[in-house]
């Protein structure tokens, strides 16, 4: 019992140090509701379709989240892209970069056979499927830092041993997007292993929440 409520109290001394999104956009990048909600009209009879007969809608990237990572690209014309945890972030991430010239895509999953299942995704839509990796194959790869970085591998359980590696290969003026925050073991997870580091941590709430309550979180290096 007592354990519960240190655990509770230091939770909400964490989140105390989380910056809310206002600060995002004056801070990094203004991502407007109009950049957003015309994001998720250009791609939602994609999400549509992709959770109609890919993957369940409480299991894929929200369309909330997409529309977000849609227009912060845009917005910031980023060149390098990381997605762990391939599915609708890796088509959103490929249409991305057909729209805009020289960007380049990773996209990893611990499941190879998902991965290929995002693969014929992909090609069904004409977007390459260059640049899909394995987890064991992007970790033994060198170190690279990218522009943008979603981290929505596996369950939060797993999930939760990679921030720290995603992190690293976060560039400096580029930003990790940290999803399924809605969970509170999960987010205290996250925040006590931020605390130490020399990062910026913002609330995206305000624009990535679902109707199943999953938000997300901004990092930025400092």
């Amino acid at each position: 019992m007592w354990s519960r409520i240190v655990r509770k109290l230091n939770l909400l001394k964490l989140k105390s140090g989380v910056l809310p999104y206002t600060r995002f956009e004056n801070e990094y990048a203004s991502v407007t509701q109009e950049d957003i909600s015309k994001a998720a009209q250009k791609l939602k009879p994609y999400y549509e379709q992709y959770i109609t007969h890919v993957s369940r809608a409480d299991m894929a990237m929200s369309l909330e989240l997409a529309a977000f990572v849609y227009a912060l690209c845009a917005k910031k014309g980023y060149k390098t892209l990381l997605d762990l945890g391939s599915g609708f972030s890796s088509f959103v991430y490929r249409l991305y970069a057909s729209e805009n010239i020289g960007v380049q895509v990773l996209s990893v999953d611990d499941d190879a056979q998902w991965l290929e299942k995002t693969k014929g995704y992909l090609r069904q839509h004409g977007l390459p499927d260059a640049g899909m990796l394995t987890l064991d194959q992007f970790l033994q790869q060198p170190a690279t830092k990218f522009d943008c970085v979603l981290h929505d591998l596996n369950f939060v359980e797993v999930r939760i041993n990679y921030v720290q590696r995603v992190l690293e290969a976060t560039a400096n003026s580029g930003v990790l997007i940290l999803d399924d925050v809605h969970k509170p073991d999960y987010l205290y997870q996250v925040l006590d292993l931020l605390k130490q580091k020399s990062i910026s941590i913002y609330d995206l709430k305000p624009v990535t929440l679902d109707s199943y309550n999953r938000y997300a979180l901004a990092v930025l290096q400092r």
